[in-house]
């Protein structure tokens, strides 16, 4: 395997852990999203410092844009948590990116450009949504407290946009990891404030500093490093590639899920969760051998 394709899989572990994070240290998912935020700024600002790379107006205007995007998807996956359990909600919003991220590649930037490609690819997409899917399956036999899906995925299906800008943004100006990282985070942290000013109002100034907001500060720092390395990988490997290879953070999540947070699912669904992480793995090293 490639440095390069190490290099996608990276984001996949630094962000798998976050929403196990977020879930132990509780708190309201504002203060989840600018804990996060916090942490993520601190590393792009550290990064910064150590680098000083010269960044262009559009270098800085569209990774900027794109970290705002992050802020109000990141808001909508945390508040899906409290109506649906980490297993189920993070497959779901897994399988949204992986129509809408790849194809943004693939239409305007003309990535997998031979037919062969093509076809692994959409075949390789094809069995990655049908293996988060298979980890989110729930048997309605049995008798469990009740998750709210239709309060939940319709958070996830808005967010799905918010993702798929942060994403595709920061390749329009094909800005390098290291270019694109300040201007994202400080994106994500400011957008974070945003939307904490616009639902709470003057409250914000309290959330801003509450305690769940500094402990989820170890998230932000964890996904900054994650940031770094996926920016990285959209410059030497392409969107359609580069995003996929991420998404292998929903096999962190859902076991996870399972071993940490103490999610329970029967034998059956264990099975389906099995079966869906191995379809996962598989077409996740499918699209990162098309780099």
């Amino acid at each position: 395997m490639s440095l390069n394709i190490l290099i996608g899989i990276l984001p996949a572990l630094l962000w798998g852990v976050g929403p196990l994070i977020a879930t132990k240290v509780g708190g309201r998912p504002i203060e989840q999203v600018m804990g996060t935020g916090y942490g993520q700024v601190i590393v792009g600002l550290i990064i910064y410092a150590f680098t000083r790379p010269s960044i262009s107006f559009q270098e800085f205007l569209w990774p900027f844009l794109g970290g705002m995007a992050w802020s109000f998807a990141q808001f909508t996956q945390f508040s899906s948590f409290q109506k649906m359990n980490v297993s189920s909600a993070m497959p779901i919003s897994t399988g949204l990116q992986l129509i809408e991220i790849p194809l943004c590649g693939v239409i305007f930037w003309g990535e997998w450009g031979s037919l062969d490609a093509k076809t692994i690819g959409f075949i390789s997409i094809a069995l990655l949504i049908i293996g988060v899917f298979s980890t989110s399956y729930v048997d309605k036999s049995v008798s469990r407290v009740k998750m709210n899906y239709k309060a939940g995925i319709p958070l996830l299906l808005i967010g799905s946009l918010g993702y798929t800008a942060c994403s595709v943004f920061p390749r329009i100006p094909n800005a390098s990891g290291i270019v694109g990282l300040l201007p994202q985070t400080i994106g994500m942290c400011l957008g974070a404030i945003v939307i904490s000013f616009i639902m709470n109002g003057k409250s914000s100034v309290q959330l801003m500093k509450s305690k769940f907001t500094i402990k989820n500060g170890i998230i932000g720092l964890l996904g900054g490093l994650g940031t770094l390395a996926y920016l990285t990988s959209l410059s030497l490997n392409g969107v359609a590639t580069s995003f996929p290879l991420t998404q292998m953070n929903v096999v962190v999540s859902t076991l996870g899920g399972l071993l940490i947070l103490k999610e329970h699912k029967n034998r059956k669904e264990l099975l389906f969760t099995i079966v869906g992480l191995i379809l996962i793995v598989f077409a996740a090293v499918m699209i990162g051998r098309l780099s």
